[in-house]
């Protein structure tokens, strides 16, 4: 799959954020009162919680990195939870706005988790691979001094460890000069 669609719908989704949570922080109890959870006591300090936590989604969904979507698929969950509990408690015109709220919420969390897993299909390839090294393969690969970084998953599993390869086909460590 091509990068292309899933940048895009980050960066739609870092818009959504940067403007979800720019208005919950700029007028919480607005916010609170559509809703409808204006009448709880912890519903002021929650949302404008959540409009900082979007700010952060915004900062990395709009630098162009889909996987941030995971953050935000994160933060649907317990948003979702949260309203759920909170429409068992709301009657009339606040549990239809609760309701609505949350329809719509569900539905932004339903492109987060396609956007997340878009982004992650995208990092694989066909022979199950990562399509980019990983930052113990790229550690592993750079001449220095210092030793490659250990993956120790496998050690983990019992599987021996096996020598680094670098590049050019040697094994040798990484040794001074003059050793």
């Amino acid at each position: 799959m091509s990068p292309r669609p899933a940048r895009r719908t980050a960066r739609l989704l870092g818009l959504a954020s940067l403007g979800l949570g720019t208005t919950m922080l700029v007028d919480p109890r607005g916010v609170a009162r559509f809703a409808g959870v204006d009448d709880s006591p912890v519903a002021l300090p929650v949302v404008t919680a959540v409009g900082a936590r979007e700010l952060a989604h915004a900062a990395g969904l709009l630098a162009g990195r889909p996987g941030w979507a995971w953050t935000r698929v994160l933060g649907d969950a317990v948003d979702l939870a949260v309203m759920g509990v909170a429409l068992q408690n709301r009657r009339g015109d606040r549990h239809d706005r609760l309701r609505t709220v949350l329809v719509g919420a569900s539905v932004l969390a339903a492109v987060d988790l396609l956007t997340a897993l878009r982004s992650r299909r995208r990092r694989g390839s066909s022979d199950g691979r990562a399509g980019s090294p990983t930052p113990v393969e790229r550690r592993a690969a750079a001449p220095g001094l210092l030793a490659p970084l250990v993956d120790v998953r496998p050690a983990l599993a019992g599987v021996a460890r096996q020598p680094v390869r670098r590049p050019g086909g040697t094994d040798a460590p990484d040794l001074p000069a003059g050793s």
